[in-house]
């Protein structure tokens, strides 16, 4: 077994049984020997989130808020800034509810070292918040993050209210974050579901290339 490979299999044991210590521990360790935040998190958290549930996912989120500045420069270093030209802004949030930033602030981090104009409105945020945010000519994607599967609502009720507003139709939205999945993407009319950070950021810059 490689090293990579044993860190990981901690972190996801560490995770599912509930080892606050031991997953500071390891994530040390991690960190140390240069492990990418996204395998740390994807492959190491949410496997442990699997066998421990919503509790698992609170405990990790914890432990990583302590880590999260080396967690974000780690991955920031990795994005090379983009000689291409991108319009428009992307205004994110954790939504109401929840209090989770972790993947969020990874995100953030990535879309600032692409060059992209990003404003991170924070966590809890209600959906009337996005709405007036999203009434600013110049943004174009709307990202919705939820850690919690009982905040998934806000999501939807975020949406609505884009659409009662009718902005819906002028904006892209992508949702990500543990408590997210494609088939939820789809049920509350999301434009696209991001498994993870890297993934986000290659669907917005997609979307936020100027055309020539």
């Amino acid at each position: 077994m490689s090293k990579d490979v044993d860190l990981i299999s901690r972190i996801t044991k560490s995770v599912s049984n509930l080892d606050v210590e031991e997953l500071r521990f390891v994530l040390s360790e991690a960190f140390r020997a240069g492990l990418s935040g996204i395998d740390i998190v994807t492959e190491g958290i949410k496997e442990g989130i699997k066998r421990s549930g919503d509790i698992g996912l609170i405990v990790a989120a914890e432990v990583l808020k302590d880590e999260i500045n080396k967690l974000i420069v780690n991955e920031k270093q990795k994005i090379k800034k983009s000689s291409q030209k991108f319009s428009g802004k992307v205004i994110i949030g954790t939504v109401e509810g929840d209090i989770h930033d972790l993947g969020k602030n990874i995100m953030v981090a990535l879309m600032e070292g692409l060059g992209i104009e990003v404003e991170d409105l924070g966590v809890d945020i209600p959906p009337k918040i996005f709405v007036e945010k999203a009434k600013l000519s110049e943004v174009k994607v709307i990202g919705l993050s939820c850690l919690l599967t009982i905040t998934t609502l806000s999501i939807k009720q975020t949406i609505a209210e884009l659409e009662k507003a009718e902005i819906r139709k002028n904006v892209k939205i992508i949702i990500g974050g543990a408590g997210t999945s494609r088939e939820l993407a789809d049920n509350v009319n999301a434009d696209a579901y991001a498994k993870n950070a890297f993934d986000g950021l290659k669907i917005i810059e997609k979307w936020m290339l100027k055309r020539s």
